[in-house]
């Protein structure tokens, strides 16, 4: 695998890892938006599948590196890998272009419970063992994301979540709840949006002048900058797109950076406003298959 992408917010290098390509429904990821809108961008295979990314931010500075968001992994069944069309994944092999060794990712930061956000944090062995990915990691996630996750209270919830168990139990001892904002280490702050699931979390990254702001699923791909292009898994689409606006409308007024947790064509973009719309500015591209 090629070296995977940086940028630097100050002192700190944000290097855009990825679990690779996979494939969903393009009518879940964009709601109401009829597919004759959305398909121009995102083409739909017999299936009506898109290629999606996995992108997992690393965020190096000093002694720390922190993961935010771990993709799939490798603990799919061989039906669900024909589904999503996704197999072993690629964030050991973007660690390794890197010079570096799972045990060396010092936190994760989950912006919430989905299997295509914390599938990454367990490996599937070849003896069936399923064990943590990353042994030396504290791993951060809201309270109130594990307590519905792990007592979902209706059929939508538990199917969202039926995967956590085996995400969770080799990590249990890893696992550090948060109850809202936290600052994790100066300048790199885990924030609640809700919106997606109701604890969903962003990540922001400030130093010096710069800034980054990992959205997650509050802005999953480049068209989903429009206001009212949303995902129809979002559980409350109101406060997605409210988040969404203010995001977005500081990212313009600093020229920061976002980045993009399912694009296939890019990472991150610093957004500009013209002719009344959100447009992409400067970006970096997602490494390509």
């Amino acid at each position: 695998m090629k070296r995977p992408p940086e940028i630097n917010i100050g002192a700190t290098r944000i290097v855009f890892l990825t679990d690779g390509f996979w494939r969903n429904d393009g009518g879940c990821m964009f709601g109401v938006v009829p597919r004759e809108l959305w398909k121009k961008n995102h083409p739909p295979d017999v299936y009506n599948r898109i290629r999606l990314n996995l992108t997992c931010p690393l965020i190096l500075r000093g002694r720390e590196a922190i993961l935010v968001d771990t993709g799939i992994g490798n603990r799919l069944s061989a039906t669900e890998r024909k589904i999503f069309d996704h197999g072993e994944g690629w964030l050991l092999d973007g660690l390794q272009a890197l010079g570096m060794e799972p045990g060396d990712i010092t936190a994760v930061i989950l912006s919430h419970l989905h299997f295509d956000h914390c599938g990454g944090i367990v490996r599937h062995r070849e003896s069936g063992v399923i064990e943590t990915a990353f042994p030396c990691a504290r791993i951060f996630v809201q309270q109130g994301e594990l307590e519905i996750a792990k007592g979902p209270k209706n059929e939508r919830l538990r199917t969202a979540y039926r995967h956590l168990e085996e995400c969770l139990a080799p990590n249990i001892k890893a696992i550090e709840p948060m109850d809202g904002e936290l600052e994790i280490i100066s300048g790199v702050t885990a924030r609640v949006t809700g919106g997606h699931t109701r604890d969903h979390q962003v990540v922001v990254v400030r130093d010096g002048d710069g800034s980054f702001a990992h959205l997650a699923d509050i802005v999953p791909t480049r068209s989903h900058l429009s206001g009212a292009w949303n995902q129809a898994y979002d559980l409350d689409p109101m406060a997605t797109m409210e988040h969404k606006a203010a995001y977005l409308r500081q990212a313009v007024s600093e020229r920061s950076w976002i980045g993009f947790a399912h694009d296939d064509h890019l990472f991150a973009a610093q957004i500009v406003h013209q002719d009344g719309k959100t447009k992409i500015g400067h970006s970096i591209g997602a490494i390509a298959e």
